[in-house]
């Protein structure tokens, strides 16, 4: 007797957490199901119509809207104003040179709440560490994509908020599955007291 799939298991992580009951788990189910969501799938392995999709949906300005609730307090901003944003950061030549060779940065103009804060989007590569810094002010961050290690060894995933307060020390190490992209809320600069 053949096996049958659970459709449960066509439902990515992020969007399983979000269904509290079995109706709301067999509706996502059968919504990845025709959207053909193959998160770890190769591309090129795919139906022509499977791919573009994927593809349109990883580098759309909706890529990150299942965090637009937290997004739009975090950098209080309208969702119109995050779509654009993310349409924007989309574009490489939009990125700066961080600190470090393997960091990336992107700014922006938060509203009212966040108004003469230091606002925008860091990318870091997967596996790599941010040394021991320091705040000098204020940190706050919400991760989008991949996750980090703290000093403490406690993760940081998708969704995740990290507080770090004035005169705070800390070392950071990228998970290795993929790269990292961090919404990022400075009130003052970090400084790097470690190598």
């Amino acid at each position: 007797m053949p096996k049958t799939m659970d459709p449960t298991s066509l439902i990515p992580e992020f969007a399983a957490d979000q269904a509290s009951t079995e109706a709301e788990r067999a509706e996502l189910s059968a919504l990845f199901e025709r959207l053909g969501a193959l998160p770890e799938a190769d591309p090129s392995s795919l139906a022509p119509g499977r791919a573009r999709l994927l593809a349109s949906v990883t580098q759309s300005s909706e890529r990150f809207s299942p965090l637009f609730g937290k997004l739009t307090q975090f950098f209080d901003l309208s969702t119109e104003a995050l779509r654009a944003v993310f349409t924007r950061a989309a574009d490489e030549q939009a990125w700066q040179p961080g600190p470090l060779p393997w960091v990336s940065l992107f700014h922006l103009d938060g509203g009212p709440a966040v108004l003469g804060l230091d606002a925008g989007l860091v990318r870091l590569k997967k596996g790599m560490p941010f040394p021991r810094h320091r705040h000098v002010g204020q940190e706050r961050v919400l991760v989008l994509e991949g996750g980090y290690h703290d000093h403490d060894q406690r993760w940081y995933g998708p969704g995740a908020l990290h507080d770090m307060p004035e005169g705070s020390e800390h070392a950071l190490h990228m998970g290795r599955e993929q790269d990292v992209l961090l919404a990022v809320i400075l009130s003052a600069e970090i400084q790097i007291v470690g190598a």
